[in-house]
C-alpha cells in the first residue's frame, strides 16, 4: 500500500456558513451530495485516514465519519481546527505519523494529486508545513503539517493569536502550486451564487475526476 494512503487528512467543517442559511457548509448540497461528501470522495481517493473536525458534537451527521472536535472551546476559528486534527493525529496514530493534512468543507474541487504532492515537497525540505498555491493566491488552511508544531500552535491559540497567517509566519513553510489554466482547485463555496458556478463547472464537465 502507498505510504500516502497512510497519512492522516481532516477536514475542517467547523465553518458557520452565515452566507447561507447558517446551519453549517457541510450539509450544504451541491448536485445531490453533501459538500462534505465532495470533499470526502476527493481525499478518499488519497488516503484511507480521513476524519471531520467540528466545533462540538451538537451535530447530526453520519455515523460513517470519524469525528474530531475542537479542544478549544471558544469560536477561534481554524487554528483551533487544525489543533484538533494534529492532536487527533497524535493520539490515534498507531505508527505515530508525523504528519497531517487539512483541507476546509468548502472546497469540493481538491486535486486529487494533493497528498502525492504534498509529501513529495516535504520530503525534500525542511519545512513545518506545506502550503496549497492556486494562482497567486495561498491557501493556509489546505496544508500538510509536521504534528512538532503542536506546542507553537497552542502558544499562539493561548495568546489570543486568531489569525492562520500569525501562526505560519513563526513556521519554516514551503509551497506548492497547482494550475489554474481549467479552473481553481481550491474553489471555494461562500454563498449560493458560489454554489451555482461550482453547479455549472460540473455540469460543463470541467472538473478532472
Amino acid at each position: 500500500m502507498s505510504k500516502s494512503k497512510q497519512i492522516q487528512c481532516v477536514i475542517l467543517a467547523g465553518g458557520k456558513g452565515s452566507r447561507l442559511d447558517g446551519k453549517g457548509k457541510y450539509s450544504q448540497q451541491l448536485l445531490k451530495k453533501t459538500l462534505l461528501e465532495h470533499v470526502f470522495i476527493r481525499m478518499s481517493a488519497q488516503t484511507n485516514k480521513i476524519a471531520v473536525n467540528f466545533h462540538d458534537n451538537n451535530l447530526n451527521v453520519n455515523k460513517k465519519y470519524v469525528l474530531v472536535f475542537d479542544k478549544f472551546k471558544n469560536h477561534i476559528g481554524p487554528l483551533a481546527g487544525i489543533h484538533a486534527a494534529i492532536s487527533h493525529c497524535i493520539e490515534s496514530s498507531q505508527k505515530k505519523s508525523h504528519l497531517v493534512v487539512t483541507v476546509p468543507v468548502d472546497t469540493p474541487f481538491l486535486p486529487l494529486d494533493l497528498i502525492v504532492k504534498f509529501k513529495n515537497k516535504i520530503e525534500s525540505s525542511m519545512a513545518d508545513v506545506i502550503v496549497a498555491c492556486s494562482g497567486d493566491r495561498h491557501h493556509p488552511t489546505i496544508a500538510m503539517w509536521r504534528i512538532s508544531v503542536i506546542k507553537k500552535l497552542e502558544y499562539c491559540i493561548q495568546n489570543n493569536i486568531r489569525k492562520i497567517d500569525l501562526f505560519t509566519k513563526e513556521l519554516d513553510k514551503a509551497y506548492v502550486n497547482w494550475n489554474i489554466e481549467k479552473y481553481d482547485p481550491f474553489y471555494n463555496i461562500n454563498n449560493y451564487d458560489d454554489l451555482k458556478i461550482a453547479e455549472t463547472m460540473i455540469k460543463d464537465n470541467i472538473i478532472i475526476n
